[in-house]
């Protein structure tokens, strides 16, 4: 459960209330990228041994390291900057991340290191990019993922001529799409399209059996480049053996060809640069079936609870639950507080349907109730 405690009800998660929680989450990134910090990635990363290993990104051919950065986080240069230079060469950002200071970020260090990465975007191609490029100081990027969370969605029709024609002009090398929710459905239909370079997939080991048959046909049929997002989905984040075992689980899998991971500290980087080297034990393989079996069933965020006659986004809200149980309190907080108030939780009646939906039998409606008191 997450770390938190509603203080108008005394609840308790992990001994901390709410104000607590969401401070220490800032106080401990603000620590890890001063100075200090610094001083110890140094010799932590001088430390580190042998090259980070790399996969083949599906019928693009770009060679990339099987941890990739993830900006969501990104608010000081230093930390892409280290990622960089100590060899990770896929990094992603999208205009929207921490309000645009993660592309401005982005965009100050590409000054000097665009050559060194592939570069990927969430962003709409419909709409251009020129805009976004001008931010990121550069000319083209070189994987375009706009956000696609239903069929209908990912079956937009401008798309495929909106693709072409930034790729006539240069400004994008392969087009894909970003998905974190309904990923079967939107995965299927995309299979059927067939003209996507990759996908960018909320995949982990809450999903990946139903997942891993389309992931399948996927590479068979058009080797698709698979980009893993949420890949920490119902893993206790406070178990960092656990969090290694299951990355590691993941990447497993031949198909999967990269893990995109957010990374806000030079710790972060050091443990997935870590990661990036190394292969599962048998060990790890133990600890993470007996994890997995005390744990019980996961949260996919595969949909189904989307049913509410209210109207109450409770896809949108166990999203918001996933930040917090991960320790990302800012992420959840600004996730809520973009859903009107018609949409929350408040107006949730307890009638039941969207848990009578839920495929694993998860109480949704207690989980709503407790978000809600976590984040207003």
């Amino acid at each position: 459960m997450g770390n938190y405690r509603d203080e108008s009800r005394g609840e308790t998660r992990g001994g901390w209330t709410r104000r607590e929680f969401l401070k220490g989450a800032s106080l401990a990134a603000v620590t890890l990228a001063s100075g200090v910090a610094l001083d110890r990635w140094e010799s932590l990363a001088e430390a580190s041994e042998g090259e980070l290993r790399k996969r083949t990104l599906g019928r693009t051919g770009l060679k990339v390291t099987v941890v990739s950065y993830g900006g969501l986080k990104t608010q000081d240069r230093r930390i892409l900057d280290a990622a960089i230079d100590r060899g990770i060469n896929l990094i992603h950002t999208s205009p929207g991340y921490l309000r645009g200071r993660s592309i401005q970020v982005f965009g100050e260090v590409m000054k000097t290191k665009r050559d060194k990465v592939y570069l990927a975007l969430k962003a709409a191609p419909e709409r251009g990019i020129d805009q976004h490029l001008r931010t990121l100081n550069t000319d083209r990027v070189d994987i375009l993922v706009p956000p696609a969370h239903s069929v209908r969605e990912i079956r937009n029709p401008r798309w495929p001529e909106a693709f072409a024609a930034l790729k006539r002009a240069g400004k994008i090398r392969f087009a894909g799409f970003a998905c974190h929710k309904n990923q079967a459905a939107v995965m299927r239909e995309a299979i059927k399209l067939g003209f996507f370079d990759v996908m960018l997939v909320a995949y982990n080991l809450s999903n990946r059996e139903e997942l891993n048959p389309l992931l399948e046909q996927a590479k068979k049929q058009h080797n698709m480049g698979f980009m893993v997002m949420k890949a920490m989905q119902g893993v206790d984040r406070r178990r960092p053996e656990v969090v290694a075992a299951a990355q590691k689980s993941l990447l497993a899998n031949p198909n999967v060809d990269t893990l995109l991971i957010g990374m806000g500290t030079f710790q972060e980087v050091q443990r997935n640069l870590e990661l990036a080297r190394q292969r599962m034990s048998r060990q790890e393989e133990e600890l993470l079936e007996r994890y997995l079996t005390a744990a019980g069933p996961l949260c996919s965020l595969c949909g189904a609870c989307e049913v509410c006659p209210r109207g109450v986004a409770v896809g949108e809200i166990m999203r918001a639950h996933h930040y917090l149980e991960r320790g990302d309190g800012d992420l959840a907080v600004a996730l809520y507080a973009r859903l009107p108030a018609s949409c929350t939780a408040a107006t949730c009646d307890e009638c039941g349907l969207c848990e009578q939906a839920c495929p694993r039998g998860l109480p949704v409606v207690e989980t709503l109730r407790r978000t809600h008191r976590a984040l207003v």
